[in-house]
């Protein structure tokens, strides 16, 4: 039977009184709850429907779910039954050891029945009021104990040990961290408390129809303890309380962001709360004590030691720790860090201890103590992915260290031969795809006496698109001939020297590798016939000696015997683009045996001392040191000069003396995070020079915005460039000259602007500054840097 209008609008008039009364604020811990509870007592009739409303289905979903950070696991004690042989249920409950909180705020808080409740609780109804008890994060301990008497009904006695009141709280002994940065950890907020003071309440309102009446059958416990109840740091300062989840867990939760977020690996933390909840926590962000290693003989762990750069004393971080651990592999290539996966049973784990004393005063430490050893299992798991197969950076936590108390053990090991495997995707205008592969495997002595390197290569030329010679079958099958390389080296540390060893070749080598990088050139002369370099056949070999006194410094001599001849470009153009146009031309050289000896003389301020020298592709045009990027943002200057002196055939066909120098010298200003300038000058002078090595500007990376090689044929050339860059957007200039016969020709500028997409991928827009200057930009997306 449906009521009336006024009968509905009066019960939802009623419905909103209720629900407003229910949302008043709790009162304040340590306060007595003075507010008169309104109860019904409902008739016989309803009393199953009652007790049956007083279950959880109304409460907020996963209200009596556990939480991870307050688990009950450690709090909850096991209930204790005392029947005297009879199976009885206990009809009340009692609370015992509460000092801040009430009864009343206790019993709110959990949904426990009034005091003078009499009727029988079910053995679910004490389970989810235990639970509610222990995952609150008040107590630190909930022991319950059913006590029956011959002469009294069955009593819940449940005894609570609240954690402790903080009344205030000082930090002491950071020295690079704030306070503030550890407030939110030592006073953590879980995710069931709100931000609000007020509290929450679910009630279930029910709407007997027949008679007219509304009442509030089952009201809810408040999802979460009052905020005015915990300490707590609030926008007005510190506000007194219990301490939630307890003052172990409070610092246990400080010690793990100090040492896993923060990275203070050696943090210590201790703690003091006298009796009248005054707190006082002392970090220790953790100095070394000393630096121990293992795994190698003591003469080997001295110089070990000496590459790490960590000394006793130093407050030592987890990026301190890993860049020593780079800088060691570095240094002593020989030697390699040993995986995590054999550390995990020599690593230790910290907690928190809590000391007691007579006066009330409790002092908390930090204990380092070794984890428990696995037990050993017979399956083995393997997992296998294309990340761990093709990048080694890619399996997980491989620092090779391990702390014990101040001490940082450092765990190394001699490193097996070391095989690189790469592939040569090479297409050029003279060879069409020619794939390939290089090779270089490393043999290292445990006793840094004698490494030895063996590096090869080849490259096959394929027939594909009907490329040929016109008129020229014999050329066509000649230039299609496998190109080869392969040599040796030793390394020999004692004596400072990088590399003595020799190599022999019959390959197609290039001068040009100093304009642009090996995949740029192969990319763009697959995709739109523009190569951008000249080739030659180069037959002989080469012997070298470098040496390397100084981290940054090498100095070498290199004998060279070659016989040289020309190439000419296949047609039609193997290109997915321009495949129309005519083939990329390609210069004559002067053909037949040279005979030359190189010195050099480079410096690289960024270099490692353990950083790979030299390459099987080697030219008097490019430096020996790898190029390396400066991560510690601070100027880096490096550079190189060569002197060559040969003889050869010369222009007239008769053999001729001839020199070469070249100078390359560039430095990389860091402003800010990807931020800089960048500047280069280079210079070379010769005399009676042959084809082949005779001085061209224009093109990429040589005056940009020119044609490739629209100045060549010179004996001397001088080349200027300035790159300015903001985050990914840079701006560059390029300014060369070029020296004929008896004189300079007109300084040639080149101007450009670029979008980086990282340290070396950018895209080039460069236009020439002359009188043929062209609104459209020539235009590249690179993938090198070339210097």
């Amino acid at each position: 039977m449906l009521l009336s209008p006024f009968m509905n609008r009066l019960a939802l008039a009623l419905c909103f009184v209720s629900l407003a009364a229910l949302g008043q604020p709790a009162p304040d811990a340590g306060t007595s709850d003075t507010s008169p509870a309104v109860t019904a007592a409902p008739p016989p009739s309803e009393a199953a429907a009652t007790s049956e409303d007083s279950n959880d289905s109304t409460c907020p979903e996963g209200f009596n779910e556990d939480e991870g950070d307050l688990s009950d696991s450690t709090v909850l004690g096991a209930l204790q039954v005392e029947v005297d042989g009879r199976g009885l249920s206990p009809t009340g409950l009692e609370f015992r050891g509460l000092h801040r909180l009430t009864d009343a705020q206790v019993r709110r808080l959990v949904g426990a029945p009034s005091v003078d409740a009499s009727h029988p609780l079910t053995a679910t109804a004490i389970q989810t009021l235990l639970h509610r008890l222990a995952r609150t994060g008040l107590f630190a301990r909930v022991e319950p104990r059913v006590r029956v008497s011959d002469s009294g009904p069955a009593l819940l006695e449940v005894t609570l040990e609240e954690h402790p009141t903080v009344t205030s709280v000082a930090l002491e002994g950071l020295q690079d961290l704030r306070p503030e940065e550890l407030w939110d950890e030592l006073f953590e907020r879980p995710s069931r408390l709100s931000d609000a003071d007020d509290e929450e309440e679910v009630a279930t309102v029910r709407v007997h129809t027949r008679h007219g009446t509304l009442r509030i059958v089952s009201p809810c416990p408040p999802p979460r303890p009052s905020r005015g109840w915990l300490a707590r740091q609030g926008s007005g300062g510190f506000r007194p309380g219990i301490l939630l989840g307890g003052l172990d867990a409070a610092l246990d939760r400080v010690l793990k962001t100090l040492r896993k977020d923060d990275g203070y690996l050696l943090a210590t933390v201790s703690a003091t709360l006298s009796p009248d909840g005054r707190l006082v926590v002392t970090v220790d962000e953790g100095h070394l004590e000393s630096v121990e290693v293992r795994g190698v003989d003591d003469a080997m762990a001295v110089r070990v030691r000496e590459a790490l750069g960590l000394q006793p004393g130093d407050v030592l971080l987890r990026s301190d720790a890993r860049r020593a651990m780079k800088r060691l592999e570095s240094r002593l290539p020989f030697l390699r860090a040993v995986d995590s996966k054999d550390l995990q049973e020599e690593r230790t784990h910290v907690r928190i201890l809590e000391e007691r004393e007579p006066d009330g005063t409790r002092r908390y430490r930090t204990q380092e103590e070794a984890k428990r050893k696995p037990r050993r299992h017979e399956r083995v798991e393997f997992e296998l992915g294309w990340r761990r197969m093709f990048h080694e950076w890619s399996w997980p936590g491989s620092d090779g260290f391990t702390l014990e108390g101040k001490r940082l053990i450092v765990h190394v090991r001699p490193r097996p031969p070391d095989l690189d495997v790469d592939l040569l995707p090479v297409h050029t205008q003279v060879t069409g795809f020619a794939p390939g592969l290089s090779a270089s495997l490393r043999i290292f002595d445990f006793h840094d006496r004698v490494h030895t390197t063996l590096d090869g290569a080849f490259f096959i030329p394929l027939r594909l698109g009907g490329q040929h010679l016109p008129f020229d079958p014999e050329g066509t099958r000649s230039q299609r001939r496998v190109s080869l390389l392969g040599g040796a080296k030793v390394q020999l540390p004692a004596l400072g020297i990088e590399e003595l060893g020799a190599q022999v070749h019959d390959f197609v080598d290039t001068l040009d590798r100093w304009r642009l990088g090996d995949f740029d050139s192969y990319f763009y002369s697959f995709l739109i016939n523009r190569p951008d370099r000249d080739y030659f056949r180069r037959q002989g070999f080469a012997a070298f000696a470098t040496w390397r006194w100084a981290r940054s410094w090498l100095a070498g001599v290199e004998v060279r015997g070659d016989t040289m001849s020309s190439l000419q470009s296949f047609t039609p153009p193997l290109s997915l683009f321009r495949h129309d146009d005519p083939p990329f031309p390609n210069a004559p050289v002067d053909a037949g045996r040279f005979r030359s000896a190189v010195v050099r003389l480079e410096y690289s301020e960024a270099a490692e001392r353990g950083t790979r020298v030299g390459s099987l592709f080697r030219t008097p045009e490019t430096t020996l040191f790898e190029r390396h990027t400066n991560g510690d943002h601070e100027p880096a200057l490096r550079g190189f000069m060569t002197l060559e002196v040969g003889e050869g055939p010369g222009v007239d066909g008769v053999d001729t003396r001839f020199w070469k120098w070249v100078g390359d010298v560039a430095m990389d200003v860091p402003m800010s995070w990807q931020t800089g300038l960048s500047l280069r000058l280079r210079a070379a002078l010769g005399h009676d020079l042959p084809l082949q090595k005779q001085e061209a500007l224009g093109g990429w990376t040589a005056l940009r915005g020119y044609g490739f090689k629209e100045f060549r044929g010179a004996d001397s050339s001088v080349l200027a460039t300035a790159e300015y860059r903001w985050q990914n957007l840079g701006i560059f200039a390029d300014l060369g000259s070029v020296h004929y016969a008896s004189a300079w020709l007109d300084p040639k500028l080149g101007m450009g602007a670029s979008f980086h997409f990282g340290d070396s991928v950018r895209f080039d827009a460069a236009w020439r500054i002359d009188d043929r200057i062209r609104l459209a930009p020539e235009a590249r997306l690179l993938f090198n840097r070339t210097f």
